[in-house]
């Protein structure tokens, strides 16, 4: 009988965990995710880097980060190297620059999901500075007013904390569960084509 095939997901944010979430039952739709962590930012995953690393010898771990102002994700994972043993299956993927990119490189699905047109949206959302900004300019340029008001948080324009409207993860994750594309959006996006190459090699 052939035993189970499990993969263990963590991700800083709940956007991040809702895309490797659709990459894994998209393209390796016979791995069960027995372990999903949230850890609310890349600093946390940091931390616990070390057991990710032990769990991985068991199974599979997919660690999804977002590349922030650091210059590249080989310099980030050469930071990270002397904190952990390397193995085969721990698998950090980094976003180039942030998560909402990979969802940005969908253009047509998020253009409609904004209520934008596909050309307004970057043809490379790897290159833009702050993709999470580029999103919810858009979103505050077109979306209807129930989903301005749920992604778009009160003085935008400054960006007080919280950088994200009160259901920005409810409305994002859904998307992202329902309309987001990942073999699109992989033409776009050179960090979530290798993530997900990653993947089709398991």
């Amino acid at each position: 009988m052939t035993s189970v095939k499990q993969i263990a997901i963590v991700g800083e944010d709940k956007l991040t965990m809702a895309l490797l979430r659709k990459c894994v039952s998209t393209y390796i739709p016979d791995f069960h995710v027995v372990r999903a962590v949230v850890t609310n930012g890349r600093g946390n995953v940091k931390k616990e880097i070390a057991a990710y690393a032990m769990l991985a010898k068991k199974m599979p771990v997919l660690i999804g980060i977002d590349l922030d102002d650091d210059e590249c994700a080989p310099s980030l994972r050469e930071d990270w190297a002397e904190m952990y043993e390397e193995v085969a299956n721990l698998l950090i993927r980094v976003a180039v620059a942030e998560a909402e990119a990979w969802v940005l490189a969908d253009r047509k699905r998020c253009a409609q999901f904004l209520g934008a047109t596909s050309d307004e949206i970057a043809a490379n959302p790897e290159t833009l500075v702050d993709p999470k900004r580029a999103l919810l300019d858009l979103a505050r340029a077109n979306a209807d007013t129930d989903l301005k008001r749920d992604l778009i948080p009160r003085n935008y324009n400054q960006f007080d904390l919280p950088r994200i409207g009160p259901a920005y993860n409810l409305r994002m994750t859904n998307f992202v569960a329902t309309k987001w594309r990942p073999h699109v959006a992989r033409a776009r996006s050179d960090s979530l084509d290798r993530a997900i190459i990653c993947l089709e090699k398991l």
